[in-house]
């Protein structure tokens, strides 16, 4: 039986994008089958808030309004960045998260004028960025330089470099290739320099946890091995109880040997305090993963860093 599924999906270029991934993927799996975009606009939209996002509820905002589609059964599923769903607390009763894509590249990258580079940013020049988790780690390692919140869509952002409001800006590697500008990037931090944000590069799904049939079409497109390492990942946020607002990093990734390894770090706003710890463990318990290296971060004082403890 063929059906109409309705997925709910921000009208910003970067989640349309997200979205055509989806829908190319079913498609090629079940031709039959139709797929309506349901755009979702709320006053959490980057192209729209000006201020500081924090005062929105972060990132969240904008899952939310996508979430509300869902439970008023308004959308089948809907399209998320995953490192904008809060992984402090659970999904709202009813959703679940079943499928993920094959992660993209999870590094951070610079975005600089045409025919500048980042190493040659002189001492005070002005770097933009709309996370605190990039924020602390750029005071950390480059404390030469005037770290700026920038917000607005990758377009936005990437413009207000061109006009002067600042030098240059760290923006997600996989974002900007998914818009057509990584030819702007001028600089990629690897991990050891800046861990990315939990989550960071994997785009994922979300439905209601009672439409089997949603639940058996996407599990055809779940990426098993990415869907694995972001549990472990978002176990280890969960007993953090940290979300956007804090400076928490890390990512998880499946070794040679079949087992996973998770690298994690918690920091001061400023950069200037920073926890760091890593486990492995085997394949199958990536939820006790995530808990081990949250523990270990919580011993050494994260709870102090992260405000409450």
């Amino acid at each position: 039986m063929t059906r109409t599924f309705r997925i709910a999906s921000r009208n910003s270029k970067m989640a349309m994008f997200q979205t055509n991934q989806v829908i190319r993927l079913l498609k090629g799996i079940f031709p039959a089958h139709e797929f309506e975009v349901v755009q979702v606009v709320s006053d959490g939209c980057y192209e729209r808030f000006k201020g500081d996002i924090q005062q929105i509820g972060g990132k969240g905002a904008f899952v939310k309004a996508l979430e509300m589609h869902l439970l008023d059964a308004k959308a089948d599923f809907a399209v998320h960045c995953l490192k904008d769903v809060p992984g402090d607390v659970d999904l709202p009763e009813g959703l679940v998260m079943p499928c993920v894509l094959p992660r993209e590249d999870m590094r951070d990258a610079v975005v600089c004028r045409e025919g500048e580079s980042f190493v040659s940013l002189k001492p005070g020049a002005k770097v933009g960025t709309s996370s605190v988790r990039r924020a602390a780690q750029l005071r950390m390692n480059f404390p030469h330089l005037e770290i700026l919140p920038l917000r607005g869509n990758v377009d936005t952002r990437v413009g207000k470099i061109d006009n002067g409001e600042v030098d240059a800006a760290v923006l997600a590697l996989s974002g900007l290739r998914r818009i057509g500008l990584e030819h702007r990037v001028c600089e990629v931090f690897e991990p050891d320099v800046m861990l990315p944000a939990i989550g960071q590069g994997v785009v994922c799904v979300e439905c209601r946890g009672d439409d089997t049939d949603v639940l058996e079409m996407l599990a055809k497109i779940n990426h098993a091995d990415s869907f694995t390492c972001i549990t472990a990942e978002r176990a280890m946020l969960k007993m953090l109880q940290g979300g956007c607002h804090t400076p928490i990093a890390g990512y998880c990734e499946v070794t040679a040997g079949r087992n996973l390894r998770l690298i994690a770090m918690v920091s001061s706003l400023d950069g200037k305090t920073v926890l760091r710890a890593r486990d492995k463990m085997p394949y199958t318990d990536a939820v006790t993963l995530g808990e081990a290296v949250a523990k270990d971060l919580l011993g050494q004082g994260a709870g102090k860093l992260l405000g409450h403890a």
